[in-house]
Parts: structure tokens; C-alpha cells; sequence
């Protein structure tokens, strides 16, 4: 049985209670930050490193374990070469630093994605998810149901 690859995927949340999202140019639709844990690194430190790579955000506050997920990743999606399963570390994280409506960064940190200009932007709990991939979905539901507990 073939090890899952351990991902971390930020769900910054702000004072509104809306979820940052981001469009990626290169996997074509909707996402949230997330990226893949490094060996020797612990979960929480890759969800950081992977919301200020992909977004430029610094997140330093504190974080809420929204558990694990389970994810089967197709050859070809998200820039994966072959199948393979996954394990995602979700943590929500309360924002309440002003940050702007819509921004744009430029992705560092990995040879995939370094370059790429992610567009971002805020999902509130009223907004379809229609254009997420249903990993995604699964995630902006689990998060919806936190900030609503």
C-alpha cells in the first residue's frame, strides 16, 4: 500500500467570516492555499509556510485543528505526474488583520507553482462552490460548519 503524500491546507478566514480562496492558473479553478508537508516538518509549520508562499500572508495567530482528510489525487491533477493518495491537515485560522477584497501574488516556494500569479479573493457562506473541485468543497464545508459551531 502506497504511503499518502501529507498535505496542509490553510482556511484563513477574516472578521466577516469569509474564506480565502484563490484561482490557479495552472491546475484551472478555484483552491485554497495548501501545499505539501515537507519531511521533517510538522503540519502546522507547513500550513503557514504554504499560506505565505501562495499568498504572501503571514499568519502568526493561532491555529484550529479541523482534522484530516482522506483524498485519492488522479494522475495529472494538480500537477501530479502519477495517482496517488493524500491525507490533507486542515486548520482554520481567524484573521483580524485588514486584508484587501481581491489581491494577487506571485507564488514562491516550489518549482511547480514559482512565478504563477494567483488571483484571491473572499467566499462567504452564502456563495456557491460550484467552481471548486469537490476536495475543495469537502474542505469549505467542514469550515462552514466550524464557524458555525
Amino acid at each position: 500500500m502506497t504511503r499518502p503524500i501529507l498535505k496542509a491546507c490553510a482556511c484563513l478566514v477574516d472578521a466577516h467570516g469569509r474564506l480565502l480562496v484563490f484561482d490557479h492558473p495552472a491546475d484551472g479553478g478555484m483552491q485554497l492555499p495548501k501545499g505539501t508537508v515537507e519531511p521533517g516538518e510538522h503540519p502546522e509549520d507547513a500550513v503557514r509556510r504554504e499560506l505565505l508562499e501562495e499568498s504572501g500572508i503571514d499568519y502568526t495567530g493561532a491555529l484550529e485543528d479541523l482534522g484530516t482528510m482522506d483524498r485519492h489525487c488522479e494522475a495529472g491533477v494538480e500537477g501530479s505526474k502519477r495517482r496517488h493518495p493524500q491525507l490533507w491537515h486542515l486548520y482554520l485560522m481567524r484573521s483580524s488583520a485588514p486584508l484587501p477584497e481581491r489581491f494577487e501574488h506571485v507564488a514562491m516556494g516550489s518549482p511547480e507553482e514559482d512565478g504563477l500569479v494567483f488571483r484571491f479573493r473572499w467566499l462567504a457562506a452564502q456563495d456557491s462552490t460550484d467552481e471548486f473541485a469537490l476536495p475543495y468543497r469537502r474542505v469549505i464545508e467542514r469550515v462552514r460548519a466550524a464557524l458555525k459551531a
